[in-house]
């Protein structure tokens, strides 16, 4: 759904223009764009793990595997932020080169921040 929202962010920024909605300012903020990027894509992995936890067939082992597993994923991706390097975070790596701008440190610390708590 987020990545929807962020793919549409054009279409969204004309039509709430039009209709003087307060927070279509919000599509025009790269900080803000830059958040809703990230969480698309994190909400993405996210589902992604979920699904692979349900059904008949999975059993207690394989839960543990997976979830050891995304938490060693989340430490990389945590340790490729450090190194301003996104591109395990698809949606926002694509926005990033197309907007040829950097992530602000405070957003970057708050991607690390946000991933440290999912590892916990």
């Amino acid at each position: 759904m987020l990545v929807r929202i962020f793919e549409l962010r054009m279409e969204l920024m004309a039509y709430f223009i039009g209709h003087n909605f307060e927070l279509s300012d919000r599509l025009n903020n790269m900080a803000w764009l830059s958040t809703l990027a990230y969480l698309a894509d994190i909400f993405g992995k996210l589902n992604e793990l979920c699904l692979a936890l349900q059904g008949k067939q999975v059993n207690i082992l394989q839960t543990k595997d997976k979830l050891v597993a995304f938490s060693r994923k989340i430490q990389y991706w945590i340790s490729a932020v450090e190194q301003n390097n996104f591109e395990c975070f698809q949606t926002l790596n694509d926005f990033l080169e197309e907007s040829e701008v950097d992530l602000d440190m405070e957003i970057r610390n708050g991607i690390k921040t946000h991933l440290s708590s999912l590892q916990q």
